[in-house]
């Protein structure tokens, strides 16, 4: 869905830079569909997408209900780079430089879609959708001769303009209930010797002294406990 979405919040970007009478279209290049163009058209064609893997994080959110207990834990956004061929095709040579002209004017407002053309799911995302325009990277994929070559057409005007788009997997809600009440109970057990652990082998250092604890959690719906052992000399 967001690369649907990314489509049409695309498709509104551009239309707004357009006059009457050009159309935005994400339909492939070939030959024959050109043979079918009776009016001015934008084509924006997708060719590739890679996740922007600088923009990776590991951090969860935790979202929490109206009570400000958490109901939920977020995991990271991810970011997928989209990147399209655009090519403008017009009676003219000169009316399709011009709607190229017009695509990059469109794009030297900013450095993002405007909230007023995102739709879907990209439609009040914390993460606004960005966008480049001939932006040089290490790894650009198929270059622009391959492109048309691959689609049977001759080598035409072109740019290259990438969307990094946001993806916002599921929220997870199957966590534990909070804990309503949480106990410690400490117990001495001795030095030299851990209760049911068995005996410490010889060491330079002197004897420890082992001390047992016993945490207990309480929630709503069950209660649940952890002992464990710890030391200090």
């Amino acid at each position: 869905m967001v690369i649907a979405d990314t489509d049409r919040s695309l498709a509104n970007f551009l239309a707004a830079a357009f006059g009457a009478g050009t159309s935005v279209t994400f339909e492939t290049p070939t030959h024959e569909w050109a043979k079918s163009v009776k009016r001015p058209v934008v084509s924006c064609f997708l060719h590739r997408v890679v996740e922007d893997v600088g923009r990776r994080s590991g951090d969860w959110s935790d979202e929490r209900n109206a009570d400000g207990r958490v109901a939920g834990r977020q995991p990271p956004v991810r970011f997928y780079q989209l990147h399209y061929q655009i090519s403008a095709w017009a009676n003219t040579v000169e009316e399709e430089h011009q709607l190229l002209g017009a695509v990059m004017a469109a794009c030297l407002a900013g450095e993002t879609i405007g909230s007023e053309h995102v739709v879907g799911v990209l439609e009040g995302d914390a993460q606004p959708l960005l966008v480049r325009l001939g932006l040089p990277i290490s790894d650009p994929g198929p270059q622009a001769h391959d492109i048309w070559s691959s689609l049977g057409v001759p080598l035409r005007a072109s740019l290259e303009l990438m969307l990094v788009a946001p993806l916002r997997p599921a929220l997870n809600t199957d966590i534990a209930p909070p804990a309503e009440e949480l106990s410690m109970v400490v117990e001495k057990l001795g030095s030299g010797l851990r209760r049911g652990f068995g005996s410490i082998n010889a060491n330079p250092i002197a004897d420890r002294r082992w001390t047992a604890f016993r945490v207990r959690e309480k929630t709503a719906s069950d209660d649940a406990g952890l002992d464990g052992v710890s030391d200090r000399v």
